[in-house]
């Protein structure tokens, strides 16, 4: 698929990851959220607060939601979860892992994926006929995954939100810097690029006019 191209379409929001966001809507309040929104959109050196499509808006959301569950771990924040959100957050933090995956196989059961870090491979089992539209394989997505159920030895994994897709042109350039982290053993800062690398997955959508390689770039302005 090549940067002109629509990315690929996907349904899947994790009703677990939905109803811990409800209840962060519902309890924290709105200064924070807005003091939260402002550190996060820093960290994907994104400016504009309100895209005027309504997709890339609800899109934007979901991956600000998954840093705050995940990366400020608000649920742990909130007073009174009764016993059923407590069990839910305990169950989603210890089963989610977030990595940027290529996918090796796409088939009417699902996706293999491989993560570019550790190499590890994991099966992404398909819930509706419309999940995945538009993946094959070669491709590059980053994503939060969570653990499920067993299918045979191997267990089968869920996307928590949708992921951010990375066109072909920009390959090169993901695997060259996923090395680089690889070389020198820094997880860490691998873990926060990712989030940079969100941001240019949004400004490409965002800029469709832009070149991709521009957007794309350690040293870009845009």
């Amino acid at each position: 698929m090549n940067a002109s191209t629509t990315p690929p379409h996907f349904e899947m929001s994790n009703p677990m990851f939905e109803s811990l966001v409800q209840r962060i809507i519902q309890t924290v309040g709105k200064d924070k959220l807005a003091s939260l929104r402002q550190n996060f959109q820093q960290l994907l050196r994104i400016t504009l607060a309100h895209p005027d499509k309504a997709e890339l808006f609800e899109d934007l959301w979901d991956f600000f939601y998954d840093w705050c569950l995940f990366e400020q771990r608000l649920p742990e924040a909130l007073p009174n979860l009764n016993p059923s959100e407590q069990s839910l957050w305990n169950q989603v933090k210890a089963a989610n892992q977030r990595g940027l995956y290529s996918v090796q196989r796409a088939t009417d059961e699902g996706l293999k994926l491989k993560e570019l870090y550790n190499g590890k491979t994991f099966l992404v089992s398909k819930k509706s006929p419309k999940d995945f539209c538009g993946i094959s394989k070669g491709d590059i997505i980053e994503s939060r995954i969570l653990e499920g159920e067993k299918a045979g030895r191997a267990s089968q994994f869920t996307f928590v939100r949708k992921p951010s897709y990375h066109p072909n042109e920009v390959h090169e350039y993901i695997k060259k810097k996923v090395r680089h982290f690889r070389k020198s053993q820094d997880y860490s800062t691998y873990q926060t690029w990712l989030w940079s690398l969100v941001g240019m997955y949004m400004k490409h959508r965002i800029y469709q006019h832009m070149p991709v390689e521009k957007i794309y770039d350690d040293n870009s302005r845009i």
